[in-house]
């Protein structure tokens, strides 16, 4: 099963309960939407794959949108952490600490402290860290994990992958017994094996070597993080469903016993999230079709920087969110003031108008949560929809709030 796409017959329906909710007009630049009841279906698919006291933490990297945050705690998720203010940004969202998952290879001494008074899934990433963790009186209200790295190797996409050799995050699996010894408030172990680009192989590969650790030691909890990829374009393959996940990690030590975690956040939001970009202009460069539009490098900062690792697929519609017909080749250009700030290039799309719109699939994840301040333009605003309508989830931003950002007065 793919990650739920974002299908064309949607946007018409969508897109008339933005106008009429005054989420979208003819002055608006660009719009996110997220569809908010695949978002809980796919946290409901996640759940049946696990034994039901496993603790599902959504990477708040993923998306950061408070109000979608709450969505997704609403169901019983908790959420994962990768900074202080994202644990700031969880607390907001109503997640009770001990649904709070703290991970961060770089935590200070007063994050620690405060981690520990609140009472957190706190996931320690080297014996440094467990040393200041002890001067400060771990394990507090917190329960604490030793970020371990099985040294598996990478996925497809070397930079997203945290199993290898040479990644930055944790401790060799080797070294675990002897710090867990050493450190006896250590009551699990945490692994992370990348983010797309890696396959179920390597996934459940990582996560058995760890549980078989951690059952050795007798430990209370395993946390496998996450990593299942997703389909972006009709090109890529077939990625494995949720339940793919489970029945792979089923068969891993202490499964049905040992308490898990997950940290997922792509195979989650992605596919639940699409954007509109109006396309402000239509002009032939160096004899090509260029559509200029308001999302570009900013908001798909991967697509443009990674452009073999990363794509979407883009659909051209007309005014009312209806696709235009026909086809051609053509390039897409963001806002952005440099050259690189192509979207799409060499791609075979409908004839587009000044005043149509782009489609922009498959958003719902690492697009507005890496936004680049690049030229100073502001947030799009994010609304989320169900069968009943549309509802507000960030307000976006105006020209007041980016000097506001960049003032020096708050």
């Amino acid at each position: 099963m793919t990650a739920p796409r974002s299908p064309v017959a949607d946007v018409s329906r969508v897109l008339a309960a933005a106008r009429a909710a005054g989420a979208w007009n003819e002055g608006s630049r660009a719009v996110v939407f997220h569809d908010l009841d695949r978002l809980e279906g796919r946290l409901g698919e996640l759940r049946s794959a696990f034994p039901p006291d496993a603790l599902h933490a959504v990477a708040i990297k993923a998306n950061p949108v408070v109000e979608l945050l709450r969505v997704v705690v609403g169901t019983g998720a908790g959420l994962e952490a990768a900074s202080w203010e994202e644990v700031a940004l969880a607390v907001a969202a109503g997640c009770p600490p001990e649904r709070i998952v703290f991970d961060s290879p770089a935590k200070t001494d007063d994050e620690l402290r405060r981690a520990l008074e609140l009472g957190v899934w706190l996931n320690a990433d080297h014996e440094e860290e467990l040393q200041r963790l002890a001067a400060l009186g771990a394990p507090g209200r917190a329960r604490i994990g030793l970020r371990v790295n099985p040294q598996l190797g990478t996925g497809a996409i070397a930079f997203t992958s945290t199993v290898g050799r040479a990644s930055k995050f944790g401790v060799p699996l080797a070294d675990a017994p002897a710090l867990v010894a050493r450190y006896p408030f250590i009551t699990g172990l945490h692994v992370h094996t990348g983010s797309q680009g890696c396959g179920l192989e390597l996934l459940a590969a990582a996560a058995a070597a760890v549980a078989q650790v951690a059952e050795e030691l007798g430990l209370d909890w395993l946390d496998v993080g996450g990593g299942v990829p997703v389909r972006y374009t009709s090109a890529d393959p077939e990625p494995p469903s949720l339940g793919d996940w489970g029945r792979a990690l089923a068969g891993i030590p202490g499964w049905g016993s040992r308490r898990l975690v997950t940290e997922l956040g792509r195979s989650l939001h992605a596919g639940t999230g699409w954007a509109l970009s109006r396309i402000e202009a239509v002009k032939e460069v160096d004899g090509v079709p260029t559509l200029v539009v308001h999302l570009g490098a900013d908001f798909l900062l991967r697509r443009v920087y990674r452009p073999d690792d990363w794509d979407h697929d883009f659909v051209v519609l007309d005014p009312s969110g209806r696709p235009r017909e026909g086809e051609q080749t053509c390039q897409v250009a963001g806002p952005l003031c440099f050259a690189g700030d192509l979207i799409a290039r060499d791609r075979r799309l409908a004839p587009a108008r000044r005043g149509d719109l782009l489609l922009i699939r498959d958003v719902g994840a690492y697009t507005l949560s890496m936004w680049s301040r690049h030229c100073n333009r502001g947030l799009p605003p994010t609304w989320g929809y169900r069968a009943d309508g549309v509802v507000p989830l960030h307000p976006g931003e105006q020209a007041s709030d980016v000097v506001r950002f960049w003032s020096g007065a708050r």
